[in-house]
């Protein structure tokens, strides 16, 4: 699991989120101890910044953009301090970080809006009325534990109900074959999509014994238990070939903020980490009333 993430803003993201950000904007006495407390309450609860953290920040400030303000927010760890420019808008509706975010209520049409669900891979119909889709890492610990509760839980209580899109999100910071095992399962994808979820299952229960310095030989193995055809697959990983979407997928996923693994979004509903199956059926059978 990776904690906040403080990356650098992207002018060139505001830039192309401001067309798509909204009527006139109201404008509002900006600096109210509410304001900034509404604020930074968002951001706690949006990028899962845990309580032991504290969260404090500037007066928003007018900025070039005649639609936003600009703030600081500093996170304090009690170790260490890290900062993070942040725009929002003047109707407090929405917070640019890297991707555009609803702030007054429910954000899930912009969740919904920034995720692809074409050619991905995915269990359960396409028609189904409720969407999961996974930012995950093969490497990551917690993320197994996610994938053993949706195989043993969640997808046989929902059955044709649920939609299960995976998405790659290799943290490749701090985990050393993570974007190798992400690439051999886009690979996987790419020459039989039904052997996808096989693969993905088959990694994350032999992860323990995966290692940087065997990763290939070590997935070319797992993926032929799988069924997975091993001459094209270590073709496909040579080259290289399904790189592309493993970068698109992480592209996608900073554009919607994710800050760790497994991060998902159910019918836009965001979930981190890998709760009790209790947890997740919660949010499930309430999309379940989503108007269609």
């Amino acid at each position: 699991m990776r904690s906040f993430p403080v990356r650098r803003f992207a002018l060139l993201i505001l830039l192309a989120v401001l067309i798509a950000a909204a009527p006139a904007l109201i404008a509002q006495a900006p600096n109210q101890p509410a304001v900034h407390e509404k604020v930074m309450r968002y951001v706690r609860e949006r990028f899962g910044i845990p309580a032991s953290v504290k969260i404090t920040m500037t007066d928003l400030r007018e900025t070039p953009y005649p639609d936003y303000l600009e703030t600081t927010v500093t996170l304090d760890d009690g170790k260490e301090k890290r900062t993070q420019p942040l725009f929002v808008s003047k109707d407090l509706r929405y917070m640019v970080e890297g991707g555009i975010f609803n702030l007054g209520g429910d954000n899930r049409g912009d969740i919904v809006r920034l995720i692809s669900l074409q050619d991905q891979p995915a269990l359960g119909p396409a028609n189904a009325p409720v969407t999961l889709v996974e930012y995950s890492d093969l490497e990551c610990p917690v993320c197994a534990n996610m994938q053993k509760t949706l195989e043993a839980d969640i997808v046989p209580k929902y059955g044709d109900k649920l939609r299960v899109v995976f998405k790659e999100f290799p943290l490749v910071n701090i985990h050393d074959w993570a974007l190798a095992g992400a690439i051999a399962a886009q690979c996987t994808y790419q020459i039989d999509p039904s052997k996808y979820p096989a693969f993905r299952s088959a990694v994350y229960k032999n992860q323990e014994s995966l290692n940087a310095d065997h990763a290939r030989d070590m997935l070319l193995h797992i993926a032929a238990e799988a069924g997975v055809d091993n001459m094209k697959l270590a073709a496909c990983y040579d080259a290289k070939s399904s790189l592309s979407r493993v970068e698109a997928n992480m592209r996608e996923a900073e554009a919607l903020g994710v800050g760790q693994t497994p991060t998902s979004y159910i019918n836009g509903r965001i979930l981190i980490g890998a709760p009790p199956a209790a947890d997740i059926n919660k949010l499930i059978d309430e999309a379940m009333h989503d108007p269609k």
